[in-house]
């Protein structure tokens, strides 16, 4: 049976896409239409052999209950990674003000918050969680890593460095600074940046920001795009740690299946 790679709190196609173009994993995506941004632009693949995506409220009842019984149902096999994209905007640090009066309305606000973050440790394989700068580091533990997008702008093809939805907006290549952490355990490994390329970054804040203002619905799914070179680098740093977890499983299975994809 393929692997299975999990994507919690994902409705865009960047993060899973290397994964797929492999040809060795099966993937699934779990985000709710109802959320605010979900379903806004460009989903994951919901026609690809290899993608399933699974429209389960992750802030409702039971959730991982939910998740394992639509795997097996599927005929899927439980997770060997788990990647996820915790709603950060009850943790943001920019958030401050707001939190206050939330605080107020919810007193559980910052404990419901960080049982979403923490959603992946109920899967015992390796796992990663991103988040922006955020309270997260205070409430559960320091991030493995800090990393800025253009740590990886060396891992986007020359040819495709403007972005396919928003080349208006996102820099050529995710040449752009937000500090963003990454949780890394059960083995799972920290992405690697270019050593060889360009040791400084650009200056400032992430140039987008001036077009992103408001609540808009377009405006948060922007907001939570995973970069590109990010995406791959996260790829290419673990997906060795699933193919040895499995042996020969993965070759073999794709050998049985003798099926030819086209990208």
């Amino acid at each position: 049976m393929r692997p299975t790679i999990l994507f919690l709190f994902n409705s865009s196609a960047y993060a899973v896409q290397p994964w797929l173009d492999s040809g060795e994993f099966n993937c699934v995506s779990v985000d709710y239409d109802a959320s605010d941004h979900s379903g806004e632009h460009r989903r994951p693949p919901e026609s690809h052999p290899r993608h399933t995506r699974l429209d389960i409220d992750l802030t409702g009842h039971r959730p991982i209950e939910a998740i394992k019984w639509a795997l097996d149902t599927k005929g899927l096999a439980e997770p060997s990674f788990v990647l996820s994209f915790a709603p950060c905007t009850d943790l943001a640090v920019c958030g401050n003000r707001s939190r206050a009066q939330k605080l107020i309305d919810n007193p559980n606000l910052l404990t419901e918050a960080l049982q979403l973050a923490t959603l992946v440790e109920h899967w015992d394989c390796p796992s990663i969680v991103e988040n922006p700068v955020s309270l997260l580091a205070t409430l559960w533990k320091k991030p493995t890593v800090y990393v800025h997008p253009w740590y990886f702008s060396y891992l986007i093809d020359h040819d495709k460095g403007d972005h396919p939805e928003f080349p208006s907006i996102i820099p050529p290549f995710d040449w752009y600074n937000k500090k963003t952490g990454l949780w890394c355990q059960n083995g799972a490994q920290m992405p690697q940046r270019d050593t060889l390329g360009p040791q400084e970054g650009p200056k400032g804040d992430f140039p987008g920001y001036a077009q992103l203002g408001g609540k808009s619905a377009r405006t948060k799914y922007i907001r939570s795009l995973t970069p590109r070179g990010l995406a791959m680098a996260i790829y290419l740093s673990n997906a060795p740690l699933v193919r040895t977890q499995q042996g020969q499983s993965v070759l073999e299975c794709i050998q049985e299946e003798q099926l030819t994809f086209n990208f």
